[in-house]
């Protein structure tokens, strides 16, 4: 068995049998100290390797064998906080549409459509230019990919922007409290 020393000279030349050592010295404990924090078993078992995908990148960084240990276990458990994190971010947002679509918010989606068939009736009445600006500004592309589809300056792009804001703000005057209602609700 080779010493911590030697482990981590080898490991710093690349050293393939040296990493797959370490590898094997380190993989069912890190699997087990990860499973404490969650019991898929396929999950830790990807948050395992890709923490050793980490050491093999920045194999030259390491000096002591006690602290590619430690960055191994830190970087499964961070990974597992991670996932923790983003599954309680997902639970909170089912249960939001769970009761987004609870009888109780049905005048809300009637609220909804009213406003949303206000606002693309304004928009359906803008000049053909600024009319596609604003569609596919609300379809997600950025300026640049705008202008580049339709073939005008990204500069055009944001001067169309701006007139039919204007003009939708003025065409929606009478209901931007309802859509501040929508977007920022009392409740």
């Amino acid at each position: 068995m080779l010493t911590d020393e030697v482990l981590i000279k080898q490991l710093r030349t690349g050293n393939q049998f040296v990493f797959r050592e370490i590898f094997n010295r380190y993989y069912f404990p890190l699997r087990s100290f990860a499973s404490r924090y969650i019991e898929n078993d396929e999950v830790t078992e990807d948050f395992v390797q890709d923490a050793f995908i980490k050491v093999w990148e920045k194999k030259s960084d390491f000096i002591l064998l006690a602290s590619l240990r430690n960055y191994l276990y830190a970087s499964v458990k961070n990974a597992c906080f991670d996932y923790l994190r983003h599954k309680q971010m997902q639970l909170r947002h089912e249960s939001d549409l769970t009761a987004l679509f609870s009888e109780s918010n049905e005048e809300k989606f009637k609220l909804e459509e009213e406003v949303h068939a206000l606002i693309y009736e304004a928009i359906k009445g803008l000049s053909g230019q600024s009319r596609r600006v604003v569609l596919m500004t609300m379809e997600g592309y950025s300026n640049p990919e705008i202008a580049e589809k339709l073939q005008i300056s990204p500069n055009t792009v944001k001067t169309l922007k701006l007139r039919a804001y204007r003009v939708l703000r003025e065409r929606l005057s009478g209901v931007q409290w309802l859509i501040f209602l929508l977007l920022y609700p009392p409740f």
